[in-house]
């Protein structure tokens, strides 16, 4: 290969087209999800902080891949506001993606898993105030690692189920990205590049000088995954401006190294998550396995919402279970929960969105013209 065609293969890619349907972005967000588990495998026998080599890696990972799921969010949630006007049909479809299954998971987890792994008696665990509230904890992200009475208490981590903190944090980029639509901003690609510049700004603010008060926690989860929405939602309006190469890839991956220990760690490491996972994303793979890694179905959010109350379980079944044998128990009953998750709740409801939209549509078109 000459010296101008390695060029061009480095630096002179094109950027993928959402509209093609070909793109590995489900793939994808079933790899987060997995290593995300991955990563509980090992928390949940140890607890926290988690400690070697080997952990704190996979702990790093984990933090990237749940950036990775709201960059895809933002990319995703981008092309839908930019092209489409109907903002009902957009908060039905972001209502109807989160809510079937975390309803379903939280029933399950207060009747089924509650009920089998409590040591209190059934009267004692339904009568207790925490019993009571746990539904509206979960459902209404009040408290999303919400416990229950007796179950799980003698674990290193006793929540019911950890991963949910984030889901709070997607409902809120949800409903900010349709107010900021509404206003115009979130459907300029300048809008959207003005609000990626001030969530940098105010990354690097918090990075500086981290706020200590009350909910400091909440404020730097919001800082960090509303950077990482916006940057793939910039992405997004600025894709035919954004050549998809590994040469770019690899000189944002060195930068964001270089500025690993800068206030600027969070956004760079963010952009550089950002071009490599679309750059994957949209890798043309030929044959049969690029079909099928194009067409595989999306269990990514019941893999991600199921893993940790499997693991529970089993830890409470095998108390000694070393974390790679806890890996190997989670990630297939993950796999087929997940899947029967996708297949008997979240297609159903995602079928039944046009339903939904046009009843919707017919009480405010009679509300506005009573008889």
């Amino acid at each position: 290969m000459s010296g101008s065609n390695w060029v061009s293969f480095l630096f002179a890619g094109a950027h993928g087209r959402l509209e093609d349907r070909s793109n590995s972005f489900t793939a994808i967000r079933i790899g987060f999800a997995f290593l995300v588990l991955y990563g509980h495998a090992i928390m949940l026998p140890q607890g926290l902080p988690v400690t070697g080599e080997w952990a704190v890696l996979v702990d790093n990972s984990v933090q990237f891949a749940l950036d990775g799921f709201f960059i895809l969010s933002g990319y995703m949630i981008a092309a839908s506001l930019i092209h489409r006007r109907d903002m009902l049909n957009y908060a039905a479809s972001r209502i109807l993606r989160i809510f079937p299954g975390l309803i379903i998971t939280a029933l399950m987890l207060w009747l089924v898993v509650g009920p089998l792994f409590t040591s209190l008696s059934w009267a004692d665990y339904f009568s207790d105030s925490r019993s009571l509230s746990f539904l509206a904890k979960i459902i209404f992200q009040i408290q999303p690692q919400a416990g229950l009475p007796g179950v799980f208490s003698d674990h290193p981590l006793p929540d019911m189920n950890g991963p949910l903190w984030t889901i709070r944090y997607e409902l809120l980029a949800y409903l900010a990205a349709g107010i900021l639509a509404v206003m115009g901003i979130f459907r300029s690609k300048w809008g959207l590049l003005a609000l990626f510049v001030g969530a940098a700004l105010l990354s690097d603010i918090e990075m500086m000088w981290p706020y200590e008060g009350i909910g400091s926690g909440t404020l730097f989860a919001a800082a960090r995954f509303g950077g990482a929405f916006l940057t793939g939602a910039v992405f997004y309006a600025w894709r035919d401006r954004i050549p998809l190469a590994p040469g770019w890839a690899l000189m944002l991956i060195a930068g964001a190294v270089a500025m690993a220990d800068t206030p600027a760690s969070m956004i760079t490491g963010q952009v550089a998550m950002a071009y490599v996972t679309l750059w994957v994303g949209f890798l043309a793979i030929p044959g049969k396995t690029g079909s099928a890694i194009r067409n595989v179905e999306d269990v990514s959010y019941g893999v991600y919402i199921l893993h940790w109350p499997i693991g529970q379980m089993a830890l409470a079944m095998y108390p000694d279970i070393t974390p790679h044998m806890l890996l190997l128990v989670m990630a297939p009953c993950a796999l087929l929960a997940g899947w029967l998750l996708r297949v008997l709740v979240e297609i159903p409801a995602l079928n039944a969105k046009r339903d939904i939209v046009a009843a919707l549509r017919g009480r405010r078109l009679q509300a506005a013209n009573p008889i």
